[in-house]
């Protein structure tokens, strides 16, 4: 059921003010200061793959930027049986992740380049709020030495930074900031990935058809031997 006229009135203006802070003009040091925004790479031949995560509240920011969190917006809440209020409508999360601008700025802000060509990218943000929105960069060849560039968020303070990690790279790790947003990244292109991992699969299949084999062989060997 939906709350009574002064609860209603009371959430309205606590939510009034939640709003004022939580998705109002971003402030020029915002969460600059805090945890910092992580992307962690793989690659597997041509492609590169990354997931970026960041804060709650830098997610706002983003949404901000963006514009897909309205910057003045109302919340509405309902009763549930059991007394607790429930949002009605789409949450933050599901605003920010349905957010074509929020793909695009992210698709602007992370960038791979291969010998001098950027390396198109696919941005999925349905896990965003959870586990991160993920990026597919797909290159000409496969991925050995990339020049990545990361920039999320320095537009709003340049006080903002990015750890970066990769896996099968010349280095574990790198801390991406405004003054330092480009970096490249050296891969081994025969390390990691699914197709490694078939490759792996398949050898070790192999090894035990010939080891079964040997053993079929040498206890025939054994029997004639017997039977002589």
């Amino acid at each position: 059921m939906r709350l009574t006229a002064c609860a209603a009135k009371a959430l309205i203006a606590f939510a009034a003010l939640a709003t004022a802070i939580a998705v109002g003009p971003a402030p020029a040091s915002g969460h600059a200061e805090g945890d910092s925004q992580t992307l962690s790479m793989e690659t597997d031949g041509n492609t590169l793959t990354a997931m970026w995560t960041a804060p709650a509240d830098d997610l706002l920011v983003l949404g901000a930027l963006t514009g897909a969190i309205p910057e003045q917006r109302e919340y509405v809440f309902e009763l549930d049986e059991d007394g607790d209020h429930e949002q009605v409508g789409d949450s933050d999360a599901q605003l920010l992740a349905d957010s074509p601008e929020v793909a695009d700025y992210l698709a602007e802000h992370v960038t791979v380049r291969q010998n001098g060509n950027e390396c198109p990218v696919e941005v999925d943000l349905s896990e965003l709020a959870h586990h991160g929105a993920e990026l597919t960069f797909e290159c000409r060849d496969p991925v050995e030495a990339v020049q990545v560039e990361v920039t999320t968020l320095t537009d709003a303070d340049p006080e903002y930074r990015t750890l970066v990690s990769a896996e099968d790279a010349d280095e574990d790790h790198f801390l991406y900031t405004s003054a330092e947003s480009v970096h490249e990244w050296h891969f081994d292109a025969g390390a990691g990935g699914p197709q490694a991992a078939v490759l792996l699969a398949a050898g070790a299949a192999l090894l035990i058809l010939i080891a079964t084999a040997v053993v079929f062989a040498m206890r025939r060997l054994n029997t004639r031997a017997l039977a002589r």
